[in-house]
């Protein structure tokens, strides 16, 4: 089974020389968010910068009328899918998450940092005010809590969602980069021979999934060898209506043995009493992600506190030589 690589880290975290440092030892090719967004717009003939206006702000209006959160979203799911049939890839941001959090053949790093250390090296590599550093720095943490929030409904903060949680402002480089080549070994010897059928099963659910939300269906869609689960997420009129129209459409679609439609948790029959969705307001959940990705650090920092103040070895070769032919085949 392929193994693959999705590291997700804040902005400022160094980030990208973990990325650099494994693609040293691995030689494995780097999928940015960027080229996911390039590759589905090609693919689906949308423009780039529209998937990204609308992965940016999952929760506006004219999401609400148009859904094109949930269409860029399945196509974006799509084209990662085709990249993890080819070979071992670092997967870098957090587009894929989505799909990388549920695939038990991605190992999945987030890279955090003290506040303090961010903002220091804002200032290091931008010319800016602090002002402007810490402008930056809420900028780019809300549009990760937004698509996060989005995307992971019941639980967007899942501290199990992550294999690793790297604190780069206590751990260097090098020594980050030796831990996740440590957990990607540990992957590739407890990886299990039905990783195939997963990935036909996401497949399958991506497939449907593209197709029912340009027709602009409130649908998210499972699948497990051939039977596929619907659940309508929103509030819709004739309910059973719907989903009669929408298992004729899905039970043409080849592969497909049996459908089952059910209510989502958002999902409400309407009537004469008004409904309400009791969600956190926007800024009471955003402060609840920052602890979250606090309580993460600290606990990382905790578990690592050993290498932190330990000298980096360089004896690493043997590990990168064995992964060596799991990347070039």
């Amino acid at each position: 089974m392929t193994i693959h690589l999705c590291i997700h880290g804040d902005v400022f975290t160094k980030t990208r020389k973990i990325v650099d440092w494994m693609v040293s030892r691995t030689g494995w090719p780097v999928v940015s968010d960027r080229d996911l967004i390039e590759a589905a717009g090609h693919r689906f003939n949308v423009p780039a910068g529209r998937l990204e206006r609308c992965i940016k702000a999952p929760d506006g209006m004219l999401n609400r009328l148009t859904h094109g959160t949930e269409r860029a979203k399945a196509y974006l799911n799509s084209v990662l899918l085709d990249r993890l049939e080819k070979e071992p890839t670092i997967f870098h941001g957090s587009m894929g998450l989505p799909i990388t959090r549920q695939l038990p053949q991605i190992l999945n790093v987030l890279v955090t940092a003290r506040p303090r250390f961010r903002l220091q090296r804002a200032l290091h590599t931008k010319s800016v005010s602090e002002r402007q550093a810490r402008h930056i720095i809420d900028r780019r943490d809300r549009t990760d809590f937004q698509w996060l929030r989005h995307t992971f409904r019941s639980d967007p903060f899942d501290a199990e969602a992550y294999d690793l949680v790297i604190p780069s402002d206590r751990l260097g480089t090098e020594t980050a980069g030796c831990l996740i080549l440590e957990r990607l070994m540990q992957a590739e010897i407890a990886a299990s021979n039905d990783a195939t059928d997963w990935l036909d099963d996401f497949k399958m659910a991506s497939k449907i999934q593209v197709l029912l939300s340009e027709g602009g269906y409130p649908v998210s869609v499972a699948a497990q060898k051939g039977h596929i689960r619907m659940t309508v997420d929103r509030p819709v009129l004739f309910l059973d209506r719907l989903a009669k129209k929408l298992e004729r459409q899905v039970s043409q679609i080849e592969g497909v043995q049996q459908v089952e439609t059910r209510a989502g948790r958002y999902f409400f029959q309407a009537d004469i009493y008004r409904r309400c969705r009791f969600d956190l307001p926007a800024e009471v959940a955003f402060n609840c992600f920052t602890r979250c990705r606090q309580h993460l650090h600290e606990n990382a920092a905790a578990e690592f506190s050993a290498l932190a103040q330990r000298p980096q070895r360089h004896d690493h070769a043997r590990p990168i030589q064995q992964l060596a032919p799991t990347a070039s085949s």
